[in-house]
């Protein structure tokens, strides 16, 4: 089992379980180290601030015993002396010991003995207030010198219960040499801990590359091996874990595979001569199905086009039906109240006035009957008159009859054109064809915008029959691909109520039919829509 790869490949080792569980384990053990090694350092610390400040509270109960046992007092300041300079010093870890007596019954204190300079002994009134502590009270402060120190205050009290102390022990510790201690410690831990986290990290490679990294690699190279084709590939691991296991399986696997190949080349030799007469049996009987479903195919969508169709039509007829019994039923009762109306008019002694509300009343039924008549023409098939027109000239017309309307809405209109255009059409016809294209074209676009008509040879057109394309496309509100299928349907509109009959585009498609030519929509939501549609055109004299 060789413990290093032939050639290492940073990227691909990163993919790897052994870098994956290399990661999380050093991870995990460097944490884990630091975790340790900065609670050593930490506990360290505070177990020396602990036994600095046990041991100036020691100290100072030392002189309070002493004091209380040799001379409660203070007749003998010298002996004090001697005390004091046995326990603090320059030279020690308390370096100053500051002895007060209580002066009268109130928390006056009075300097008895320090073992520093008792001429720069800080010490006021305030320093009674500490007679009234029940035990030694301890706290941080910081020197000039820039260290720290800890300051005890511990009142000398009498051995009689209840009586008041008689005096008061101020002590310092300086935790400088505490300090030094703790820094040797602290230094000492960073300097032992990157060789620490290196052990660590190299006997974590080690571990996962003998134990996951080399069987892995081995079990890869085998299955390497069968892949290639080489049956008596097997893996080398032999191991009571689970590493073990899925090699024993895998090596069983193989020999499996390796009985079942010989078998299989054994059938294929067979299967190859039945294949030859049953490849050419399937490959004719996929031609003729693949046949049968294009037949099917274009059967299904010509069906659904003459449904499409038959529907349209049927709902043409039923419109037209509605409107002929309307037009019928509105037309006779407007012939009689014409009839009286004009009886009346002709009455010789009638007001002026009357008789132009007579006159006004007519024109309106003259336009009922206007629009009764125009019904009835949309529900006969009109017939063609075809000739000979200039595309320029119907556009000129047209541009006459919706200019005001156009102005009143902000829409202007280019138009282009090759000349010259002659188009065989119905006059009439194409200025309704073009007048719904308008209409339709100022109500997708209520704020305004531009419409633009231009017509072009088609692609079928041939010497003997021409062909124009008309593109009419507007800028405005576009119709969604839902609906795309559906604008030529009749009764079907987009527009809110009151707004649309939804007989405009099928009108349009029945003159284009009509005419020989095809219609088709081209739109998306917010881009405009573009109605294309061809007519016939006619070759000039």
């Amino acid at each position: 089992m060789r413990l290093w790869p032939l050639r290492i490949r940073p990227l691909a080792w990163l993919l790897s379980v052994h870098a994956k569980l290399f990661l999380l384990l050093g991870l995990v053990t460097s944490v884990l180290t630091v975790a340790v090694a900065y609670s050593i350092t930490r506990n360290s610390r505070r177990e020396l601030e602990t036994y600095s400040r046990k041991l100036v509270i020691e100290a100072t109960g030392t002189v309070e015993t002493d004091i209380l046992e040799r001379d409660p007092t203070f007749k003998d300041p010298d002996k004090l002396d001697q005390l004091l300079e046995s326990i603090a010093g320059p030279d020690r870890s308390i370096f100053q010991i500051d002895v007060f007596k209580r002066l009268g019954k109130g928390n006056e204190v009075e300097l008895v003995r320090s073992s520093g300079d008792e001429a720069i002994v800080d010490w006021g009134p305030e320093i009674g207030s500490y007679m009234s502590l029940q035990g030694p009270q301890a706290e941080l402060v910081d020197l000039n010198t820039g260290g720290r120190a800890w300051k005890v205050y511990l009142p000398i009290r009498g051995h009689k219960p209840g009586q008041p102390p008689i005096g008061l022990i101020r002590a310092y510790c300086d935790l400088e040499r505490w300090e030094v201690v703790w820094d040797n410690n602290y230094n000492r831990t960073l300097r032992t801990l990157p060789g620490v986290l290196l052990g660590e990290f190299i006997l974590l490679w080690l571990i996962l590359r003998m134990l996951i990294s080399d069987p892995i690699e081995s079990m890869v190279l085998a299955m390497q091996r069968l892949e290639r084709g080489e049956a008596e590939a097997r893996a080398p691991v032999r191991r009571g874990d689970e590493l073990g296991l899925i090699a024993a399986r895998f090596n069983d696997m193989a020999a499996q595979l390796e009985r079942a190949g010989n078998e299989r080349e054994s059938l294929i030799h067979e299967i190859r001569g039945l294949n030859t007469n049953l490849q050419d049996r399937i490959d004719a009987a996929l031609s003729e199905l693949q046949a049968k479903n294009h037949e099917l195919a274009a059967l299904v969508e010509r069906n659904a086009l003459l449904r499409e169709e038959l529907g349209a039509q049927e709902r043409l007829a039923v419109a037209g039906q509605l409107t002929a019994t309307f037009a019928h039923e509105v037309g006779t009762p407007l012939n009689l109240v014409t009839g009286h109306l004009q009886l009346l008019d002709a009455q010789a002694d009638l007001p002026d006035k009357i008789r132009e509300r007579l006159h006004t009343i007519q024109g309106q039924i003259q336009r009922v009957g206007d629009i009764v008549r125009r019904l009835l023409d949309l529900t006969r098939r009109p017939q063609l008159e075809r000739k000979p027109l200039p595309f320029t000239s119907l556009l000129a017309d047209l541009q006459q009859l919706w200019s005001p309307t156009l102005t009143a809405h902000g829409v202007v209109v280019q138009e282009e054109a090759p000349n010259p255009c002659l188009l065989d059409v119905d006059r009439k016809q194409m200025e309704q064809l073009f007048l719904n294209l308008m209409n339709n074209a100022m109500d997708a676009m209520p704020g305004g915008g531009t419409v633009k008509i231009a017509i072009r040879l088609a692609e079928e057109s041939t010497p003997g029959g021409l062909w124009w394309e008309v593109r009419f496309q507007d800028s405005g509100q576009g119709i969604p691909a839902a609906l795309l299928g559906q604008v030529f349907r009749p009764m079907f509109t987009t527009k809110a109520e009151g707004k649309g009959t939804g007989l405009g585009l099928s009108i349009c498609r029945e003159i284009v039919r009509s005419h020989g030519g095809d219609i088709r929509i081209e739109s998306q939501p917010g881009q405009g829509t573009c109605v294309v549609f061809s007519l016939p055109g006619a070759t000039q004299a």
